[in-house]
């Protein structure tokens, strides 16, 4: 099925994503600097992304795990010229690449990329630092539970918070399955459940070039 998924994927970007130079470079230099393109989302993706930033008019974006800074060009690219882009990174090695990645787009928005342990980043923010319209966490999935508090607080009624990886090929509904990232993820479920700031909140299944996985998507009451 893998293979087919990964076809089906190709057959929608060739007609639904348009070619873009800065983010081709971005995957290039990547992949030329041996890093692994599985850990950046796919395409249609990153497009999808793009589009939630467009319908709610965002300006504003905050996003936890930069990688290659691949899905930070994303959703830079649907921010207006004036918008501002957030992104924390943990590795060293993933933010030296992100920040050669972001330089080399040259794009108008505002990148701020800062290294570091999210949580301490967030909680080091000032309390009246202006909060973000998007979210989006794809980082170490065992904090997920913490990041999603910590982002609360940086939110308005109306912000849109998306996370990543929230599946892992059904991995969620193995009890055998202790994994810390795996736990992460269960109790992220946990507290959006009935979650007394969030507005409303889901979870859609993905299947493509990156396996079996999905988004988990909650608005900011």
């Amino acid at each position: 099925m893998q293979q087919q998924w990964s076809d089906i994927d190709t057959y929608i970007e060739s007609y639904l994503t348009p070619v873009d130079p800065i983010l081709t470079q971005t995957l290039k230099n990547t992949d030329d600097k041996g890093f692994p393109d599985h850990l950046a989302v796919a395409p249609n993706q990153g497009m999808l992304l793009q589009m939630l930033i467009q319908m709610n008019k965002c300006k504003r974006v905050l996003e936890l795990g930069t990688f290659a800074a691949y899905s930070t060009l994303w959703l830079a690219r649907a921010l207006p010229e004036d918008g501002y882009i957030l992104t924390i990174e943990g590795r060293d090695t993933h933010a030296a690449l992100g920040q050669e990645n972001i330089d080399n787009a040259k794009l108008p928005q505002t990148i701020e990329l800062k290294v570091g342990r999210a949580a301490d980043i967030l909680k080091a923010l000032p309390e009246d630092f202006e909060p973000f319209d998007f979210i989006f966490i794809d980082a170490d999935k065992q904090s997920y539970p913490e990041y999603l508090e910590l982002s609360l607080n940086f939110s308005h009624s109306g912000s849109i918070i998306v996370l990543d990886n929230v599946i892992r090929g059904g991995d969620i509904l193995d009890p055998k399955n202790q994994k810390p990232s795996i736990e992460g993820i269960r109790k992220m479920y946990q507290l959006m459940q009935n979650h007394p700031r969030l507005l409303s909140s889901t979870a859609l299944q993905t299947v493509g070039s990156k396996g079996h996985d999905g988004f988990a998507i909650a608005i900011v009451k």
